[in-house]
Parts: structure tokens; sequence; C-alpha cells
């Protein structure tokens, strides 16, 4: 990541530091006239410096004025966006430029006409406002869910433009969007044959539809809009659920350990305590085995609920996809118990007897635990296929 970015920052140093020359050899005269304008203004310009600010000042406006000519004789409709982008361009051209002129250069004083370009600012703008309130309301015309989306992004052009000039606006904008947007419906059936309280299916079906919604795709968690028409279905059917027995086993092992258990004296041949060199008893320790046996005890219970999640479009009504869904909630503990000497036992075997058997949880309790598993299991699928919906 630091090499990336370490990478990141040498680029912008590097375009940094390209010299006006060769920002104008590319044909990048706007970033060659703010470099060399730069340089003037810091009174480090030389010569070739004021010439090629010049040289670019002229391309510019040469190369502007030339698209926006053949824009105009092009006459369509949609060039004059374009054309309102460049007279744009060539008056924040000149005001730039305007910072530093008069330029003297090779002893001669160089400036430029002052051109008014207000008016076909102006003029293209309103044009270009013209253009896509015409374009918007053809595309709303044609009553499909992509062309109103084009339809709103051509009424907001509008609105930068000139929003004054078209009262209804805001309400073709505001139809647009809401004629643009694929509604989803989730909706939640159960066929369990066990009835389970409505808290249940409520914590079940309440995905975090604001974390899946995009720009042109809405999700409802059912009909919270009577008059919406819903262009897909996400239908999450519950059919099948199943509780274990409870599960207990058993396994043992043992320990086996030999410590110190006092001392006893070394005889000789004829049975007395003999002596070392100093005169002392000898005796040597006297070592005793512990036992202890551990009963290790596993209580298992699980309970599962599974269904599918079918993927529907409505118009026309077809099936785009079915995937299967679960919920599974695990109850196991481990507890053990001693019986022997406990002195034979290690550090782990003294963790496990210290933890009791617990009761089993009932099989409703399961079923409810499997509520938010069998959530984030069908936010996760609907999530994962997004795609499907546009």
């Amino acid at each position: 990541m630091k090499r990336h970015i370490g990478i990141a920052v040498f680029l912008i140093l590097l375009a940094s530091c390209r010299s006006p020359e060769k920002l104008l050899q590319k044909g990048d005269y706007d970033a060659a006239i703010d470099k060399s304008i730069k340089i003037i203004l810091k009174g480090k310009a030389k010569n070739e410096d004021k010439v090629l600010l010049d040289k670019a000042y002229k391309l510019a406006n040469q190369r502007d004025q030339q698209r926006i000519d053949f824009l105009v004789k092009e006459n369509r409709p949609e060039n004059w966006e374009e054309i309102f982008h460049r007279y744009s361009a060539l008056d924040s051209r000149q005001k730039n430029v305007q910072r530093v002129l008069p330029l003297t250069i090779s002893g001669r004083q160089v400036n430029y006409p002052n051109i008014d370009y207000n008016s076909k600012i102006i003029q293209a703008k309103k044009n270009a406002a013209d253009y896509f309130y015409k374009a918007g309301l053809a595309q709303m015309n044609l009553n499909t869910k992509e062309s109103c989306r084009q339809a709103y992004f051509d009424f907001l052009k509008v609105r930068d433009y000139r929003s004054g000039d078209y009262p209804d606006l805001e309400n073709l904008i505001t139809d647009a969007r809401y004629l643009g947007i694929s509604r989803v419906l989730i909706d939640l059936q159960s066929q369990l044959p066990v009835k389970l309280p409505g808290s249940f299916y409520d914590e079940v079906r309440s995905v975090h539809v604001s974390d899946l919604n995009s720009t042109w795709v809405e999700y409802h968690l059912g009909r919270v809009d009577r008059e919406a028409t819903y262009d897909y279905q996400i239908n999450i059917r519950l059919g099948y659920l199943e509780v274990t027995p409870p599960i207990v086993e058993t396994t043992e092992y043992m320990r086996r350990k030999q410590v110190q258990d006092g001392y006893e004296y070394v005889l000789d041949s004829r049975g007395n305590v003999m002596k070392d060199s100093l005169g002392n008893d000898i005796k040597v320790p006297r070592y005793k085995n512990l036992v202890c046996t551990v009963i290790k005890t596993r209580q298992f219970k699980s309970a599962t609920i599974k269904g599918d999640i079918d993927f529907v479009s409505v118009d026309p009504r077809r099936l785009m996809k079915k995937e299967p869904v679960a919920g599974t909630i695990i109850f196991e503990h481990i507890s053990g118990k001693a019986v022997g000497d406990r002195d034979a036992l290690l550090k782990e075997d003294w963790d496990l007897i210290n933890v009791d058997e617990l009761p089993f949880p009932d099989d409703m309790r399961m079923l409810l635990d499997c509520a938010p598993v069998l959530n984030q299991a069908i936010t996760d699928a609907i999530r994962n296929n997004r795609n499907l919906i546009y």
C-alpha cells in the first residue's frame, strides 16, 4: 500500500515538474499557459517563457474556435453543450492571461483584444437547456426504466443551465426519478410445521435495506407503499426445521503421576541401617504412584431452519434464480469429573473438571435463536445476487 502511495506521489510530482514547453508539445495548452503564468507572476520569467505563453494562448484559442465553428455548422442540437463548454473555456482562458498582460516579448509590447463571450455563453446555455429539456421529455414518453433514468439526468442538466425557464422542471425531475427506480418487494412466507411467535419472523425479515439500496434500486420490506408497483420480488419461503435430540457423549482417560512419599533407610545384609563415611544413616527417597480417572462429557444439540429464496422478475413474470438458505444454532458444552487422586491431574484437566454440566435448552428456545443466523444468511444471499436486479 505504501509503495502504491509513493508511486502516485511520484507521478504527481513528475507532472508538476513538466516544463511549459513539454506541455505545449503534448497539446496540453491550458496546462502550459498556467505554468507560464506562474513563472511570470513569480518574476522569474525569461523571454522564451513569454513567447511560449503567447504561442500556447493562440493555439488554444484557435483550437476551441475551430471546433465551435464546426459544431455550429453541423447544426445538431446536441452540440450546444460542447459549444457552451468551449466558449466557457475561451472566456476563462482570457481572464487567466489578463493577469500578466501586457507582455513584453523581444522588446515589443504584446496585448490581446478583450472579447465579450457572455452573450455567446448565455445563448449556448439556453440552447443546451432546451435540447436536454426536449430530450428528457422524449425519454419520458418511452416509459421504460432506462429512459426515465436518462430523462432524470437530462433534466438535471436543464436545472444546471436554465432552470428558471421551465416552471415544471422540478416536477419532471421528481417524476423521472420515481419512474426510473426499480422496486423490490421482500416477502416472507412460512410453511414450517411448528407455530413460531411473530417476533421470530420480525427478526428474520429485518433485512437492513438501507445497506442494499442503490441509486436506482429500492428494497421494501412488505408493501409500505400501497400505490407502488414492484418490478421484482424476493420471496423467502421457510419450509423445513429440525431439532436434534440431546446427545451426551462421555470419554475417559487416566492420569498417572509418581510423587515422593518420605524416605526409607538402606539396610545391610544383616538388616542394620547402613552408614555413610561420616557416620550418618543412609536413606533414599520413597515414591508412590498417583492415579486419577478423568471423565469428559460432551453435550450436543442443534436446531436448523431451512428454506429457499426466489428472485422473481414481475413483468414479464419469471423466476430468475432460486437459492437455498438456512440458519443453524448449536448447543455444545464440555464438562468433566475426576475420580481418584486429583494430585495426578494436569492444568487442562483442572480446567475441564471445574466445569459442570448444563441443562439442555428446550426446542423452542433453540428455534428462536435461529432467527438472527437466518437473517444474516438471507441478507448475504440478497446482497450476493444484487446483480440480478437493475
